[in-house]
Order: structure tokens, then sequence, then C-alpha cells
């Protein structure tokens, strides 16, 4: 069946519906895809997604943002080394205003993807991640 992350499963469905999937990637494992959704109503910075950075060194995410008919897509690149996290944000593009800013840290053995919305409207982060092991 096919998952919503659009990762097929290779075995046959349940019955049970799309589920939310992890894919791992080589032998051993050197990267996973990791799909996430997060619904924030404050215009104060939040975690929208986090790895243990003892696991990953690095991760790429595309994040989709919408708020109401206005929409947002942007690429950020995260590596960090143990105490720092470093961003890269590229590829944004948008139907109106800029629906959100973003920043990384790390906190209690994991490193953070932070977004500040612009408004405290409901805004929605879908999210899809390649993490690369550390």
């Amino acid at each position: 069946f096919q998952a919503e992350d659009g990762i097929r499963d290779r075995s046959p469905s349940r019955g049970l519906g799309d589920v939310y999937k992890r894919q791992d990637f080589g032998s051993p494992a050197v990267l996973r895809l990791e799909g996430a959704s997060s619904t924030k109503t404050s215009s104060s910075q939040a975690s929208v997604d986090s790895f243990t950075a003892a696991s990953y060194r690095s991760a790429q995410y595309q994040v989709q943002i919408t708020r109401g008919s206005i929409y947002q897509m942007t690429t950020i690149n995260v590596l960090h080394d143990g105490t720092n996290a470093y961003l890269s944000e590229f590829g944004t593009i948008r139907t109106g205003v800029n629906l959100a800013t973003f920043d990384a840290d790390i906190n209690s053995g994991s490193l953070r993807l932070l977004a500040t919305p612009t408004s405290s409207d409901s805004t929605v982060f879908k999210i899809t991640k390649t993490l690369t092991v550390s």
C-alpha cells in the first residue's frame, strides 16, 4: 500500500489505512527518511521537529507551510558538531507573505528545527526529512 509519506511498504495492507512510516536505506543504514506534521497557533518560536544528535549528524528538510490559502515551501539543511547547530535555508517559494522563519539548536541531546510563525493564526507545517547517520 502507499503510505501518506509516499513510501511504498513492502508488505500488503492489513486494512488499517495509511500510516506514518520511516524508511532506512543502506546496509548498514546510512540514511533515514521521515515525515511529520505540526500545527502552531502562536507567533512564538517553537520546535516543529527534532532528531537525536548522537544518531544523526545532518538532515535536509523540505517544509511546506500553510496558513489559510497562503502557502510556502522551503528547503533547510542542518548540521551539528554536538554542541552547536548550523542551518542553511534556500529554495523558498511562496504564494503571499512569508509565513515563518527558521532556526536550529541542540537541546537535551536533540537537534531541534525551530519555527517562528509570522502570525498567531493557525499555521500548519508538513515536513519531510532525510537524516544522515553520524
